[in-house]
């Protein structure tokens, strides 16, 4: 697992990145997968919300590699 150290607005780029990066559409998906993908948008939506208010100093993504990021101000 990668570590990295990023600003608050760093990771929220980020964040913006991954999530722009998920496809939105879940109409040709299996009901399993569209569940599956459908709390991946809202855990990232979440994330996002918390970085940007400053509520969360570090998270973990595991998709698409395992990565550790700490918050820094």
């Amino acid at each position: 697992m990668q570590h990295f150290f990023m600003t608050r607005a760093r990771a929220v780029a980020y964040l913006l990145v991954m999530r722009r990066a998920m496809p939105d559409g879940i109409d040709n998906l299996l009901v399993g997968k569209a569940d599956s993908r459908l709390q991946e948008l809202d855990m990232l939506k979440r994330l996002l919300l918390d970085v940007r208010a400053g509520r969360l100093r570090e998270f973990r993504l595991n998709e698409p590699e395992a990565v550790e990021i700490v918050v820094t101000d």
